[in-house]
């Protein structure tokens, strides 16, 4: 067997011309790596294939709290931020618990009303039925409309007449009052304005953080570091005390994430797709068992030879 290798060559183009010369070697020559003849070219990736469509940097400055000698105001504003943080998740988490569906309890009476549905009427229930029936023949005789005379209708017609003329007074007054309150319609228009302005101000924002924000490329979602911390007590004024809480693999790890470089992954636990059969064996059978399987199948020997 030969190891088959050879060094592939981009040959010079003539600008004019759009030829280019086979046994040439001009200066615009590439010597490309050793390829395999037989195999495809490799595949060049894409100008967008390592970069990423948000505007994070790749380390983050940390919050000066954080510092191993911090200042006093630094420091309790990160404690404040890790208060906050926890106050949101207890929040949540009493929120889901007083929006669960209480048990619902049932009663005897319930009971005995669901498990005699479709059953027989009683007395009472009969009588009440004929009530009804009665009730609702007198209704139906009740509802028999009577002819209105000549006299009714021409009030009706002038009731009608004087309540548009009411109405058509009520607008132009309704119209003279808005002209007399031009000052007041100029304030709600600036009131408006000024309305408009801070929606826009906070659509604006949004669309900053959602810039910021990284995107959902899977089913999990991105839940984001926790704040990191040290107590009063944990902090000291030399380097060789300081304990760190950070973990330097999973900060890498969760930028990479918010950053749209990785996707949100689950931590999958080992687990069986199937349930597991249970068979028992012959040989861990007792002897009577034995005994019992043979007769049966004896007796339906003898009932198939008969």
């Amino acid at each position: 067997q030969q190891n088959v290798s050879m060094e592939t060559t981009v040959p010079s183009t003539n600008r004019k011309t759009g030829l280019y010369d086979i046994w040439g070697a001009g200066d615009g020559e590439k010597v490309a790596s050793k390829l395999d003849p037989c195999l495809p070219p490799p595949v060049e990736p894409p100008a967008t294939y390592k970069t990423s469509d948000t505007t994070l940097s790749a380390v983050e400055l940390p919050h000066p709290g954080t510092s191993y000698n911090p200042t006093f105001n630094d420091h309790q504003d990160l404690l404040q931020t890790a208060l906050e943080v926890e106050e949101k998740r207890e929040k949540e988490k009493a929120k889901a618990t007083r929006d669960a569906a209480p048990p619902i309890e049932i009663t005897e009476e319930d009971y005995i009303k669901e498990m005699s549905i479709g059953l027989k009427p009683t007395e009472s229930e009969s009588e009440s039925n004929s009530e009804r029936e009665t009730n609702g023949d007198d209704a139906c005789k009740v509802g028999v409309t009577v002819r209105k005379t000549r006299i009714q209708r021409n009030k009706e017609k002038v009731e009608k007449l004087k309540a548009a003329e009411i109405a058509a007074a009520k607008q132009t007054k309704q119209h003279l009052h808005q002209i007399n309150r031009i000052k007041a319609i100029k304030k709600e228009i600036k009131t408006e304005e000024k309305e408009i302005e801070t929606k826009t101000l906070a659509r604006q924002e949004k669309r900053a953080l959602n810039e910021v924000r990284p995107g959902k490329f899977g089913p999990g979602k991105f839940l984001g570091p926790e704040p990191e911390f040290l107590l009063p007590e944990e902090v000291s004024s030399s380097l060789r005390q300081l304990v760190t809480p950070a973990n330097n693999l999973q900060e890498r790890f969760t930028s990479l994430q918010k950053r749209n470089m990785l996707e949100v992954r689950r931590k999958v636990v080992p687990h069986r797709k199937y349930k597991l059969k249970t068979v028992e064996k012959w040989r861990r059978k007792l002897p009577e068992e034995i005994d019992e399987l043979v007769k049966m199948k004896r007796k339906k020997k003898i009932k198939l030879s008969e």
